[in-house]
C-alpha cells in the first residue's frame, strides 16, 4: 500500500480500467480551447444538469477563456450522465474531461459514481499542492485509459496488458490499438525471454542467462481475410495511384443551428449525414471528380450515377458501404440508409452489393478526436477520390470587431492525380463549403 495507507497506483489503475471496461458507450466532453492562447479556462457554470437532454449545437456550459466569457456547444447528440468538473471551477486544463455524454438515457444512472480521470487542474487546491510523482504518473495513465476505445480496451484485456507500460503515440498520448498490437503480450515476452539460449559463463560453467532480454520482442498477429484484402489494397493504391491532396476549412455553425432547427420537426440525422448530401450535391455539380482513371483505355471514365461510399469500422476491418443516387435522396433518407448499412457492416451482414463500387469515398474519423487526416485512396470500385473528414474545433472569430465563438471542420481531399486537375478539386471543395456554411438547399 501506499503512503497514508492508500492503495498502490497499480492496483487503483487496475480497478479503474475494469470498471470502464464495464461502462456503457460514452464519449467525454473535453475542456476547450475557445482562443488561440488559452492553456487553462473557468468553468464558470454549467447551463445543463446531469441527466438533461443534449442536442449538438446546444449550449452546455459558460466557459471564461483568457479572453472573454463564452459559451460552450455540444458537438454531439444524447444526454449528460455526469458532471467531473463542477461550476466555479478555476484554472481547469484544455483537454481535461469535464463531463460525460451518453447515448441513451437509461445509461445516465451507471455514471453515478464516476470520478473521471481527475486530472483537472484547479488553482490554489489542496490535493495539487500535495500530490507525489506516484499520483501524478497515475493521473496521466488513467486519463489515457478512460479516452482509449473499447476496441482497445478489449484488446488489452485479450492480451493482458497493462495500459500504464505502453507508450501512446495518438493525441495527448492516447493509447491507440496498433500501439497495442505492437506491444508484445506476456505470452510473447515469455515465449521469446525461453527461445533465447543459456550462455556460458567465463569459466566455461553453465549457468542461467541474466534476466536482461536483449532480442526485439515480438508477436505475429494473423490478418483476418478482411483486413489481408485491405491490406493488399492500400498498398495497391499507394503504388498505383499518384496522390494528390486539397484540404478546406468549413464553418459549421449555421448546420449545426439547421440540424438543431429540423430535429425539433422531426428530421434527425447526424453531420455525417450532411456530409453525404452535401458531397454528393457537389459531385453533381463537379461531375469531374465523379470519376476514375480507366488503365486499360488511359482515359479518365466518367460515372454516370452519383454513388457515395462510407468508411465504417468493424471488428474484422474497414468496410466502405454504399448510398447510391445520394444525390437524389433526402438527407434523412441517407440517415435511416447508413443506419441500416453500418448496423449491418459491424454484424457481418450486408450483401456484396452493399459494399461493392461506390464513385466516391468518405471517411469520417471526427468521433475519435481526429481533427485533420489524409486518407488513402479507395482501389475499389470505379472511384479516384476519397475525403477525410476531422471532426468540429471550436475557435474564436471577430464578428463586427467582437469575439464571437465559431465551430470549424477540415476536410482533404486524397485524388488520382491522372484523372483530375487542381482546378476540378478546388471547383469541388468550393461546392462542398458552400452546401454545408448555407445548408437550406441541403434539404430541398
Amino acid at each position: 500500500r501506499g503512503e497514508g495507507g492508500s492503495p498502490p497506483a497499480a492496483a487503483v489503475l487496475a480497478g479503474l480500467a475494469k470498471c470502464l471496461a464495464t461502462l456503457p458507450p460514452h464519449v467525454e466532453l473535453p475542456m476547450p480551447s475557445l482562443s488561440p492562447t488559452m492553456t487553462k479556462g473557468n468553468l464558470s457554470k454549467w447551463i445543463k444538469a446531469e441527466g438533461d437532454e443534449v442536442a449538438a449545437g446546444d449550449v452546455v456550459a459558460e466557459i471564461e477563456t483568457d479572453k472573454a466569457t463564452m459559451e460552450m456547444d455540444s458537438q454531439e447528440d444524447g444526454f449528460l450522465a455526469k458532471i467531473l468538473v463542477s461550476g466555479g471551477t478555476n484554472d481547469v486544463e484544455v483537454g481535461t474531461p469535464i463531463a460525460i455524454l451518453v447515448e441513451e438515457q437509461e445509461d445516465v444512472g451507471k455514471f453515478e459514481n464516476y470520478s473521471g480521470s481527475q486530472t483537472a487542474a484547479v488553482s490554489g487546491s489542496a490535493s495539487e499542492e500535495s500530490a507525489s510523482t506516484s499520483s501524478a504518473s497515475f493521473d496521466a495513465a488513467s486519463q489515457r485509459s478512460i479516452l482509449v476505445s473499447p476496441a482497445v480496451r478489449k484488446l488489452l484485456s485479450e492480451r493482458n496488458i497493462d495500459i500504464s507500460s505502453i507508450r501512446g503515440t495518438g493525441p495527448r498520448g492516447i493509447v491507440t490499438k496498433g500501439d497495442v498490437l505492437g506491444y508484445p503480450s506476456e505470452g510473447a515476452k515469455k515465449s521469446a525471454a525461453e527461445s533465447l539460449p543459456r550462455q556460458a559463463s567465463p569459466s566455461g560453467s553453465q549457468h542461467p542467462a541474466p534476466d536482461t532480454v536483449t532480442a526485439t520482442e515480438f508477436e505475429d498477429v494473423p490478418h483476418t481475410n478482411v483486413r489481408r484484402i485491405i491490406a493488399k489494397g492500400l498498398m495497391d493504391s499507394k503504388r498505383t495511384f499518384p496522390h494528390a491532396y486539397a484540404s478546406a476549412s468549413v464553418k459549421l455553425d449555421a448546420l449545426l443551428s439547421l440540424r438543431k432547427s429540423v430535429k425539433s420537426m422531426g428530421i434527425g440525422a447526424s453531420v455525417n449525414d450532411y456530409v453525404i448530401k452535401a458531397v454528393a450535391l457537389s459531385l453533381r455539380d463537379v461531375p469531374e471528380l465523379n470519376a476514375s482513371w480507366d488503365e486499360s483505355s488511359g482515359a479518365v471514365a466518367r460515372n454516370s450515377s452519383v454513388d457515395v461510399a462510407v468508411a465504417v469500422a468493424t471488428d474484422g476491418g474497414l468496410v466502405t458501404p454504399v448510398i447510391f443516387g445520394a444525390d437524389s435522396k433526402s438527407v434523412s433518407e441517407i440517415n435511416s440508409e447508413m443506419k441500416d448499412l453500418a448496423e449491418r457492416a459491424r454484424a457481418n451482414k450486408l450483401k456484396p452489393e452493399e459494399f461493392q463500387g461506390g464513385s466516391f469515398t468518405i471517411s469520417n474519423l471526427g468521433m475519435f478526436g481526429i481533427g485533420e487526416f489524409k486518407a488513402i485512396i479507395n482501389p475499389y470500385g470505379n472511384q479516384g477520390c476519397i475525403m477525410a473528414v476531422g471532426g468540429g474545433v471550436p475557435s474564436v472569430a471577430l464578428v463586427d470587431g467582437k469575439p464571437a465563438p465559431l465551430t470549424t471542420l477540415t476536410v482533404s481531399l486524397s485524388a488520382d492525380g491522372r484523372a483530375y486537375g487542381n482546378k476540378a478539386l478546388g471547383s469541388f471543395l468550393e461546392s462542398f463549403t458552400l452546401k454545408l456554411e448555407k445548408p437550406s438547399s441541403l434539404l430541398l
